[in-house]
């Protein structure tokens, strides 16, 4: 049971952790060509987001699509990333309470087993 609740902490920590890169990358924007030969994130530094404003993501001449790609990539992930961080958080919380009252209700059991004896 101990083991069960390690590798459900340690999903729980991976999980977070593809959170906040998802999200880290979805704020600073993809890395592409300008239009000048040279790449950057030229969304990194602006201060309205570029989420919302798609008339900007038009800055990015090569990759085609290039933003539209890093807008869904990161999306899923950060969506796959919370769901695996509650499931693993919901495992983890049931593993620890399954040590802690699990022996509580063997010992319940068995003492009712020798009443009724």
């Amino acid at each position: 049971m101990f083991l069960t609740v390690l590798l459900s902490a340690l999903g729980t920590i991976g999980g977070a952790y593809c959170v906040v890169i998802s999200a880290m990358g979805l704020v600073r924007g993809p890395l592409c060509d300008t239009g000048d030969g040279e790449y950057i994130y030229p969304f990194s530094d602006r201060r309205d987001n570029y989420l919302f404003h798609h008339d900007t993501w038009s800055l990015c001449k090569k990759p085609e699509k290039v933003v539209l790609w890093n807008v869904v990539l990161f999306s899923i992930l950060l969506g796959i990333g919370a769901i695996e961080t509650v499931l693993c958080l919901v495992q983890v919380i049931n593993g620890v309470i399954g040590v802690i009252c699990g022996t509580c209700l063997r010992k319940r059991k068995i003492n009712v087993t020798r009443l009724h004896q």
